[in-house]
């Protein structure tokens, strides 16, 4: 690890930035084949920021597992919006069939937004978390979010590197399949570099306005545009050798 701290220190780049955050973030694109990634912090961030950016608010309600981290229902409480949960299948992911039968006759689509009968608040998106390595059941569940306009984030943490075996997704990685997708690289995940973790999207507005926000929102060195966040990945705090070894 001398060599990357010592080459960090002769570049002048020992915080978030670097040719050493371009090569990661390069990596996981080619990797998952996803062709927009953004580093950040940790997974928790990478939820909040993803969240952010399909720009979830207090009116907004988000259909997530009831077995899973707690990180997925923290970044849903920090953007004001409110959990709505659905119990799990025997491979411990979000039961698609009750969430078909949830937006099938327990909500109403207007023509813009998916919204809840009983509550009137608009369903904004789902949380799909595939546990412990497990890649969920999507594919009915996806055209049904598709065509009722809510948004689908992927929280697959615990699943870098699952495959789909069959199906319409067969080949692609868990992550990379709905609107954005979220990884974690914290010690307990599948690679690890300590910490860290990673937002992808083949939307590239999406990824430019996660870039954005966790990067203060600046427009230049001295104006920032609003609320925004520091949460860029750090070169000192990320073990790459071991991320670029598990990768390659």
């Amino acid at each position: 690890y001398k060599k990357y701290i010592l080459e960090c220190l002769r570049d002048n780049w020992i915080s978030t930035g670097g040719k050493y955050i371009n090569k990661f973030e390069a990596k996981i694109s080619k990797y998952l084949k996803i062709k927009y990634v953004s580093s950040v912090i940790n997974g928790t961030s990478a939820l909040d920021i993803a969240l952010k950016v399909l720009g979830v608010s207090k009116d907004h309600e988000i259909l997530v597992p009831t077995l899973t981290f707690i990180a997925p229902i923290n970044a849903v409480i920090y953007n004001n919006a409110s959990p709505i949960f659905f119990d799990c299948d025997e491979f411990c992911n979000i039961d698609s069939k009750n969430v078909i039968d949830f937006i099938l006759n327990k909500t109403k689509f207007n023509g813009k937004n998916c919204i809840n009968k009983k509550t009137k608040k608009i369903i904004k998106a789902i949380i799909i978390v595939h546990v412990f390595g497990n890649a969920a059941n999507m594919t009915q569940l996806l055209k049904l979010c598709k065509k009722n306009k809510i948004k689908v984030i992927e929280d697959a943490s615990e699943s870098f590197g699952s495959r789909y075996s069959n199906g319409i997704n067969k080949g692609k990685f868990t992550g990379t399949i709905g609107d954005i997708g979220c990884f974690s690289f914290n010690g307990n995940k599948i690679i690890t570099a300590g910490s860290g973790g990673a937002i992808v999207s083949n939307n590239k507005k999406l990824i430019d306005k996660s870039k954005y926000l966790i990067n203060q929102a600046k427009d230049n060195n001295f104006a920032n545009a609003g609320t925004s966040f520091t949460l860029k990945l750090s070169i000192f705090k990320t073990d790459f050798e071991t991320l670029f070894f598990f990768i390659d």
